[in-house]
Order: structure tokens, then sequence, then C-alpha cells
């Protein structure tokens, strides 16, 4: 091969690897795809080194809503960022500043592109002809362009695993729990509550999410799930007492339902309703306990007809309760 026809492929490596590099840095351009772009930027809290744009789990998909419905508002990309890292504990972000350290990622294509215009200006002006063949053993020709083809590929990979370093090397920023009434938790996943929770066992909103999950395995008959985060609610010091008392009526009814303990349950329902008098839910629950266990029958009416009396029940919701109190009333078998 002559002289310029090496000259002319070192040239055109150097513009290829110009190119597949300006790809890479360019596909991470949030004016393309500002959803994607966003979401490849930010770690996935519950997943190995993986972006959420790339994982399956569903705080992932939590976190992909929230950023569509960002987007949607007109929230800026950092506005948006920023809302992720302080709303889901252990989210980072992967994405790289041009500056410091990760320079050299983001100059990489135009010095690939300057050295190849060197190369060129050269050549130009030192054209010449090329020179006569020099007789060379053909091995040693053959490992002369083996090494050199290694080189040029050797370069062109050691740039991309570099630059795929540092898009997988994550900053540390400040995250924490954002503010729980900002948050529609009904948008939520179990599986992201459950993350945010363990993360943030000390915080004092996290009652508030407890009782919001615990529900919903109350809701779907699994007191299993359920039981840990009542419990936690109920025996936190910086639970409030709406909360304990919300959190001690539904161990009350666990207790009962899953196990028939009537003091138990009904020890319950008493502390409940010595931190909240008017509380409704207690008075219904222990009465559906003392009437289906056979305990006291006209305590459990009584606590019917105080139910009915209270003024911010609707009709619908009192008409069941109206049932209970006129069965128990004739003697009935609880159903």
């Amino acid at each position: 091969m002559s002289e310029r026809a090496r000259n002319l492929a070192s040239v055109a490596a150097i513009f290829v690897m110009a190119g597949l590099l300006g790809t890479l840095v360019l596909t991470y351009s949030p004016e393309q795809d500002r959803l994607e772009s966003i979401a490849t930027r930010i770690m996935c809290p519950i997943c190995q080194g993986e972006s959420i744009a790339n994982s399956p789990a569903e705080m992932a998909q939590d976190m992909k809503d929230l950023i569509a419905e960002r987007i949607a508002e007109g929230a800026t990309d950092q506005e948006i960022i920023d809302e992720l890292l302080a709303s889901y504990s252990g989210a980072l972000l992967l994405d790289p500043p041009t500056s410091g350290s990760t320079l050299p990622l983001w100059l990489a294509p135009l010095g690939a592109l300057a050295l190849g215009v060197v190369v060129i200006l050269w050549w130009k002006r030192h054209p010449g002809t090329d020179p006569p063949p020099v007789e060379e053993p053909q091995g040693r020709s053959k490992l002369r362009m083996a090494l050199g083809t290694l080189v040029v590929v050797g370069s062109f990979v050691g740039i991309v695993l570099l630059a795929v370093s540092f898009f997988q090397n994550p900053e540390n920023p400040n995250a924490g729990l954002a503010a729980l009434d900002a948050e529609d938790l009904a948008d939520i996943s179990n599986d992201t509550m459950e993350a945010v929770i363990a993360a943030n066992l000390d915080n004092p909103q996290i009652n508030g999410m407890r009782l919001a999950l615990a529900e919903r395995y109350f809701e779907a008959g699994d007191y299993r799930a359920a039981f840990p985060h009542y419990f936690a609610v109920a025996s936190s010091p910086q639970a409030t007492d709406d909360e304990v008392a919300a959190a001690l009526i539904r161990l009350g009814w666990m207790a009962w339902d899953g196990n028939r303990e009537l003091e138990t349950a009904v020890g319950l329902f008493d502390q409940a309703l010595a931190m909240d008098p008017s509380s409704s839910t207690a008075k219904y629950f222990k009465g559906l306990v003392l009437w289906c266990g056979g305990a006291d029958l006209d305590t459990a009416a009584d606590l019917f007809q105080q139910v009915l009396e209270d003024d911010q029940l609707s009709e619908d919701v009192k008409a069941p309760i109206q049932a209970n109190f006129d069965a128990v009333s004739r003697g009935e078998t609880c159903a």
C-alpha cells in the first residue's frame, strides 16, 4: 500500500471515529427526545446501575410518568431532574457535566476531527510523488498492517469504553423525601412506596405513606403485608394521634377477622377511642366485634346508634350500618 493510500485510510478511520463518537454524545441530547433523554440520565433507585429508561421496574415507570407530566406542564429539564432526585431516595444523576473530569469525553469528537484536518493539510502541502516501492518481506508487511489495524481499532474501542464509563459514573447529589402532601399517592405503585419507606424510616412524613400503603393491602385482604406498616405507625413516637388511632383501628380489626382475638381487638379499639373519642370507624368496628363475638349485643347496638348520629357520614354509608343496628336490636346473629 502506498504512503498516500495509508494517509487516506488513516483520515477515513479518524472521521469514522469522530462520527461515531459524535453520534454517541448526541444521543443524550434533550432536544431529540426530552423524556428519553431525562430518563437515561437518572439511575433507577432499586436497580443495579441501570437507568430508568431501561428498567422494567414499576418505580422506573412511575418516574417516567412523572417526567411526562412535568414536560406537559412546561417544566425545564433541570426542574424535572431536581424533582426526581428529591422525590426518590437513591436516584442518582448519570449524565456527566461538560466540565472537570468529563471534559475529555465531550472534546474527543472535536479532537479526532481536528487531527484529521491536520493530516489532510499536511498531505496537501507535501504531495510529492509516490516513492518507489521497497521490497519488504511479506510476513513483516502483513504484521505491520495487522498492528496498524489493531492500533486504530484499539484506539476507537478505548475511547468508546471511556465514554461509557463516564456515562455510567453517577454523581452523588443530595436526595431526600419530597413532601408527601405534594404527591398523588394513588398514582404511585406499591413497590415504589415500599422502596421509599425503606429508605426513609426515620422521616416523620413517612407515616402517612405507610398508612396509605397499608390501606391498600388491607382492602386487598393482605393482612400479612399490611400488619408491619400499621404496627410501625402505631408504635412510632413521630406519628400523630390521628395516625396512631387509624393504625390501631386496623390492627384491631385484623386481630378479630384474622385470628378471632376478641379481647385484643376490643382493647385496640378502646385505645383508638381514647385518642379520638369521636372516631365513627372505631365505634363501628368495635360494635361489629362485640356483636359477632357474642360478647355484648346491647353495647354493640349503642355503638351502631352513635355512628348513625354522625352527620359527616353519607346516607350510602349509613345504610348497611342501619341494617346492622336493626339486626342486633332484634337479637339476630351476626352474618
